[in-house]
């Protein structure tokens, strides 16, 4: 079904409205609570960041990212999805009250950083359960559709939510306080989205008795990745091109914590330039313009060339390039990396998924799939921690930034090695 139609079918859907309308609100909350607590960490006057505090407050937000994604579907299908995703939304609004309280009166990081783990997990929780829950409020026939445009604008939602939170703050003022009145604004929408989920039944979103009677247990899904490993062994293209994404992943971790301090310490406001948390937004704005620009040429340029050395010239290329932009710390520059970066990323997952999808069997694509997300989110915070302890305190480093482009361009060699051996795209 064409893409208007689809839209057009699933709106007419009172539940789907619903859902849908309940995501808007959940992760537009998200984008104002992780945009105040990243300023909180990393630009409040009132606090000396150490590069303990960048690598333990990056571990924070991602950390649910990486390790709970896995593990969800256990819950969500055992017990009401209903149920959970109020319990979730109402509990992640009190979290969020309690990481006000804890910005305001100024209480020790660790504090903080436990409440935020814990409001953070509740959020990767609730979007795994409406993703279970969108085959129960909209035909089979328009799911692809419903996900594709369910996860875009969720995504875009995330990032208003991010901007407005420091829109509050040219009012509020860069402080303990005005942090902390951000996060209070962020905890509406989980309120007002466990209000809107509060009007579906009991039972309607599932999970179905034979949902419930089929359903697995953690060892079930520890053991599942165990098998998608063995299974990527015979497979050394699809391995190979997983791993040059991880390794992408892992330098991009690096140069977001470079990015943070060079905007924090050095590069100053110039024009339309901004510093602070107004640059670093700015700098994943254009990260996200490349991202977007290299699924819209990427499919073309493969046709040509080929998903395996498209991998290999954006990520031994692209992503060398983007790194040797940080050298001169011109906040110009820096914008002009991020774009670059976020087009080489971008390029090389588009064509790895694809490489992933084609090469594995289908009995096994879920597992795998599995294994990549957690060792995607892995890399990169292994790479921010690792940046954290080793950047100056200002970003600057010759040596740091030289040695990761020398890593873009070794792994894009080597993967295309690998993948002419192989014989893969």
């Amino acid at each position: 079904m064409r893409g208007s139609h689809a839209l057009k079918k699933m709106f007419k859907e009172r539940d789907f409205r619903r859902i849908y309308f309940a995501r808007l609100l959940a992760q537009f909350a998200d984008g104002m609570f992780q945009a105040s607590l990243a300023g909180s960490v990393f630009f409040n006057p009132q606090h000396a960041s150490t590069p303990a505090d960048l690598a333990a407050g990056f571990a924070v937000l991602l950390l649910p990212y990486s390790l709970i994604g896995p593990f969800v579907g256990v819950f969500l299908d055992r017990l009401s999805r209903r149920n959970l995703m109020v319990a979730s939304n109402i509990t992640r609004g009190v979290l969020g009250l309690c990481v006000a309280a804890t910005i305001w009166f100024g209480a020790q990081q660790m504090s903080l950083y436990v409440l935020a783990l814990l409001a953070l997990s509740l959020s990767r929780f609730f979007l795994s359960a409406l993703s279970a829950c969108l085959p129960y409020v909209v035909e089979r026939r328009v799911l692809v559709s419903a996900n594709a445009f369910t996860t875009t604008s969720g995504t875009v939602t995330t990032i208003i939510g991010g901007g407005a939170a420091i829109a509050i703050l040219f009012f509020t003022g860069k402080d303990d306080h005005g942090y902390a009145i951000t996060c209070v604004a962020a905890t509406i929408g989980s309120f007002l989205a466990a209000a809107v989920m509060s009007r579906f039944g009991k039972d309607t979103l599932g999970p179905s008795a034979q949902d419930r009677a089929n359903r697995s247990g953690f060892l079930h899904v520890v053991r599942g990745m165990a098998q998608g490993v063995a299974h990527l062994r015979e497979r050394p293209a699809c391995a190979g091109a997983m791993i040059a994404v991880a390794m992408h992943r892992f330098v991009f971790g690096a140069m977001t914590v470079g990015i943070l301090l060079l905007f924090k310490w050095h590069v100053h406001a110039s024009g339309l330039l901004r510093n602070d948390l107004g640059g670093v937004a700015q700098a994943l704005a254009l990260g996200g313009l490349g991202a977007g620009l290299a699924a819209l040429v990427t499919p073309a340029i493969t046709r040509d060339i080929g998903k395996s050395a498209w991998v290999a010239l954006t990520i031994g290329v692209g992503g060398t390039i983007s790194m040797l932009l940080l050298l001169p710390a011109n906040g110009w520059l820096v914008l002009i990396a991020g774009f670059v970066m976020g087009f080489a990323g971008q390029g090389a997952k588009v064509c790895s998924d694809t490489i992933i999808q084609e090469s594995v069997l289908s009995s096994y694509r879920g597992r795998v799939f599995t294994v990549y997300d957690t060792l995607f989110n892995a890399a990169f915070v292994i790479g921010i921690v690792i940046a954290a302890f080793t950047l100056p305190h200002d970003g600057r480093s010759f040596g740091f930034y030289t040695g990761c482009a020398v890593l873009y361009v070794i792994t894009g060699a080597v993967y295309r090695y690998v993948s002419k051996k192989n014989k893969h795209g």
